[in-house]
């Protein structure tokens, strides 16, 4: 394990906090806050507690199995190839058309 720690420089930090935040942090809640005014407040809160398990679920199989690969081997290893395949490639695409997404609104 100490060899992949080497390896990831801060540049690979930079681009996944770059594909996680994004262009739509700036531009999406300016749209929304149009559309639902001070309702889209209470929008993002329950949004957010809605995503807390999905956090600890992530959280618990980066512990449990600490290995390079990310959504593509968590599915892999439990579903099977063909799973984790469609799984990596739908992963692959929503990150390169989320820019373009989000642009759009």
């Amino acid at each position: 394990m100490p060899a992949l720690a080497v390896e990831i420089k801060a540049n690979i930090a930079a681009i996944a906090a770059g594909a996680m935040i994004s262009s739509g942090l700036f531009i999406l809640p300016g749209l929304a806050f149009a559309k639902a005014g001070p309702a889209m407040i209470l929008a993002y809160i329950i949004a957010g507690i809605l995503v807390i398990p999905t956090i600890f679920s992530k959280a618990e199989l980066v512990t449990a199995m600490p290995k390079a690969g990310g959504d593509y081997f968590y599915i892999t290893r439990s579903m099977g190839f063909t799973a984790g395949t469609i799984a990596g490639l739908a992963s692959w695409f929503s990150l390169s058309l989320k820019s373009a997404f989000a642009l759009v609104g």
